[in-house]
């Protein structure tokens, strides 16, 4: 089944659509095929796929999201490349399902071009995507001895990436958290907004099962506006 949402940020519209994968012979062609429903919505409703800014994974277990991010990094090339993050959580798909995928597109000029950051070494996620005045922050995650350290380290990664991209952490508009079960969610809501007191940002938190390490306690996905 596909969801679609429409959402205004900083003045400009999103689409976001989320598909989940379906009974396939091989895990491997279920996420194939899920990225290729969602990239054929968004042309659907009228967005441009080269507009796509941010994709978001989840999957059943720690196999299956590999999997899954596999079959990602090989679809989602060239002009597709996007911010991505992904994450272990068999709650929230149906029965059947291995995977689901969240796609991202931005409603954006015609002349914009769309440039990529990538780490050094490149590894599968890139830094950041910038497009028409924004920056899109891949999900930052951090192998600290704990989640507060883990928080901070991942706020000071956020700080680099953000004045690479050409911002400032005052114009971080959207945060969006993805806590382990693990963590107190009371105790997260407060270490985040303690770490990001004055960025005027919207702040969602999620609860997941798991990352791309047993390790991991929390991966921030960052919006910011980078020009007017």
């Amino acid at each position: 089944m596909i969801h679609t949402t429409r959402r205004i940020l900083a003045g400009r519209e999103f689409l976001h659509v989320s598909v989940a994968g379906q009974p396939a012979q091989s895990p491997r062609q279920e996420s194939r095929k899920a990225i290729e429903d969602a990239l054929a919505a968004i042309s659907d409703a009228g967005f441009s796929t080269q507009a796509l800014i941010r994709s978001r994974l989840f999957a059943r277990d720690a196999q299956l999201r590999r999997i899954a991010s596999d079959v990602r990094l090989e679809t989602l090339v060239g002009p597709l490349r996007s911010a991505s993050s992904s994450y272990v959580d068999a709650r929230r798909l149906p029965p059947q399902s291995s995977m689901s995928i969240d796609l991202v597109a931005m409603r954006a000029n015609a002349d914009a071009q769309k440039l990529v950051r990538e780490y050094e070494p490149q590894i599968a996620p890139p830094m950041f995507v910038t497009l028409d005045g924004m920056a899109y922050l891949s999900g930052v995650t951090d192998m600290s001895d704990d989640f507060d350290a883990q928080l901070v380290c991942i706020r000071d990664t956020i700080k680099q990436s953000v004045q690479l991209a050409g911002g400032d952490v005052g114009a971080i508009v959207n945060i969006d958290a993805h806590i382990s079960r693990a963590v107190n969610v009371d105790h997260a809501w407060r270490a985040i907004g303690s770490l990001f007191p004055a960025y005027n940002a919207s702040i969602s938190l999620t609860q997941v099962d798991g990352y791309s390490a047993p390790q991991k306690l929390v991966e921030l996905e960052t919006t910011l506006v980078i020009s007017s």
